[in-house]
């Protein structure tokens, strides 16, 4: 199975989501995102052309990459697992002092696909320790608790996570056609 591995902000394109599923032997397409000078826009149709072209049937995201996550699974229809996801860039950008107010304003008018999302396609991997992400309250309200996998101890970072282990016993669950 291909999967899109999508990091997260000022990360790196090979983070722990992507050999956590390389070394459960998945072929995983990783893309260098600059989320400070690309615009969302720019960032979503780059990454819907290469979900087609490599013809991937997943979506992995985590933080930052979660949000683009969710755009390629609202849009594709596909399976997707979210990892510690920013769901409201709008609002943790300015926190982080990202001070694009042209792009803050594409993440709000993206926001809303959220509501397209197919949620019996969608999982999530919490760390209940996650200091930079405010907002897995409502993933987990809109989540069945089948989709939703807290790990107590876990931090923001996906090293922080038992990421290769989780995607082991879910896979079925995750990654069934």
């Amino acid at each position: 199975m291909k999967i899109l591995n999508l990091h997260g902000y000022h990360a790196l394109a090979q983070n722990s989501s992507y050999y956590a599923l390389k070394a459960c032997n998945y072929d995983v397409i990783a893309p260098a995102i600059d989320y400070d000078t690309q615009s969302s826009e720019e960032i979503l149709n780059t990454l819907l052309n290469l979900y087609d072209s490599e013809h991937c049937e997943a979506v992995v995201g985590s933080s930052m990459g979660g949000f683009f996550a969710i755009q390629t699974a609202a849009e594709k229809q596909c399976r997707s697992v979210l990892i510690n996801p920013c769901l409201a860039p709008f609002q943790t950008l300015p926190e982080m002092d990202f001070d694009n107010r042209e792009y803050i304003l594409q993440y709000i008018g993206l926001f809303s696909n959220l509501s397209k999302l197919d949620f019996s396609k969608t999982f999530a991997i919490i760390g209940e320790k996650d200091d930079v992400i405010k907002t897995h309250g409502i993933l987990k309200y809109l989540l069945e608790d089948s989709h939703y996998i807290s790990v107590p101890d876990g931090g923001h970072a996906g090293s922080t996570l038992p990421l290769k282990q989780i995607f082991e016993e879910y896979h079925q669950l995750f990654f069934r056609s």
